[in-house]
């Protein structure tokens, strides 16, 4: 911790901010009143430039440690909340459980510290809105969900996974909260029209390229290079002859295409991978409410890296949400659960996999083959034959009701 606050600082010194300058400067301008229209590389609704803008008052300095340092806590509180919706077996909690899990995401953490990104606070909306759920609190856990996708689209599918469950308090909860986020926060600052106006802009320009033709909003090729890990960055880049080295570098193009359809093609091949996903979450979790804890932080872990693979955009710094399927998998594993020999070998696989997938982030050929998308189909698969064996499993009800 104490070298990485030094290089943060060296960093600084560096001026090698990274987007912590972008939230920065979106963060001036709502306190000047200026249009967060042209700003490059901020591709967020005006809400988290209006959250972070009484921080940005204290100048750069400030706001640039003060940020890194909330990252800090919000990961260490987001393995705590991963541990509490998943406890292990037992009255005391294993050492490991509480060092391994930080140790297998903590190359994706330190990329979130690094760039001064967003995602380890989206993790922790996302893992509270768990929490709530698991206590049958739906209206609350409904507000940090809806807080997040305010902040970044990207948690929005999980949405689907609450229908799927008949969360509809919960859903009801996040959109309303989602809308207050969106619309009425940054309303006295920005003021209601302009505000709209500008949600509407980031709407056309990030939201509906994802809805209509399955692009990533407004990167173009960028969203095509072998930082973007989600499946269908993947699938295209097998599908297509597109250059997966990232355009800003000076270097020889990379290519894996094993084909080169059209775009019609591989969004088809795309929506086939995303049935197949979501029949096999279906098949794995059954349509009966669960029955147990576990139950239930297995669905949640499923969905979590559901999510990282049906996102338009996964960069790398994305996988620091696999800690929670990290910590179910262990949990699984050593909770003495009826697992079936197949089921605890995948389970193993699947973090022995993140631990090779996290090593291959050396190269970019590795990156390119969709090293983190293939690791994360073996935590998918593995969590969801562990989810299967489940269901012959907690033979006492103690799922949750409603409020």
């Amino acid at each position: 911790m104490i070298l990485l606050t030094a290089y943060m600082a060296g960093k600084y010194l560096h001026h090698d901010f990274k987007d912590a300058e972008v939230w920065y400067d979106a963060g001036r301008r709502v306190l000047e009143g200026r249009t967060l229209a042209n700003l490059p590389h901020y591709r967020y609704p005006p809400t988290f430039a209006v959250l972070v803008a009484p921080l940005c008052a204290l100048g750069f300095a400030p706001f640039y440690f003060a940020w890194y340092l909330m990252n800090l806590w919000l990961f260490h509180a987001s393995g705590d909340l991963a541990r509490g919706i998943a406890p292990p077996g037992g009255q005391h909690v294993p050492r490991r459980h509480r060092w391994l899990p930080l140790l297998l995401v903590a190359a994706y953490a330190v990329d979130n510290l690094i760039l001064g990104q967003t995602n380890i606070l989206i993790i922790a909306l996302v893992y509270l809105t768990f929490r709530d759920d698991l206590r049958s609190r739906q209206w609350r856990a409904g507000i940090p969900l809806g807080a997040a996708i305010a902040i970044k689209a990207f948690p929005a599918p999980l949405l689907a996974y609450f229908l799927f469950r008949m969360r509809l308090r919960l859903v009801a909860s996040a959109l309303l909260s989602c809308a207050f986020f969106l619309l009425l926060v940054p309303a006295p600052v920005r003021g209601f029209e302009r505000n709209l106006r500008e949600v509407s802009e980031w709407g056309q320009r990030v939201v509906m390229p994802y809805l209509s033709r399955g692009q990533a909003g407004d990167w173009g090729q960028h969203a095509l290079d072998f930082g973007n890990q989600s499946l269908p960055a993947v699938a295209r880049r097998y599908l297509t002859r597109v250059d997966a080295q990232v355009m800003a570098r000076e270097s020889d193009p990379i290519y894996v295409n094993v084909a080169d359809l059209s775009s019609r093609e591989v969004n088809l091949v795309v929506l086939a991978l995303f049935a197949a996903l979501g029949l096999g979450f279906m098949a794995a979790c059954g349509l009966r409410r669960p029955r147990s804890q576990v139950e239930l932080a297995g669905e949640y872990a499923l969905a979590t890296v559901l999510l990282l693979l049906v996102s338009a955009l996964s960069w790398t710094y994305f996988f620091v949400m696999l800690l929670l399927p990290v910590v179910v998998a262990l949990r699984l594993l050593d909770g003495g659960k009826p697992l079936t020999r197949l089921t605890v070998w995948a389970l193993r696989a699947a973090l022995w996999g993140l631990a090779v997938a996290t090593v291959l982030l050396v190269s970019h050929f590795g990156r390119a083959l969709g090293n983190l998308c293939w690791a994360s189909v073996l935590f998918f698969l593995a969590l969801a034959r562990a989810r299967w064996d489940l269901r012959t499993w907690s033979p006492t009800p103690s799922g949750p009701s409603g409020d």
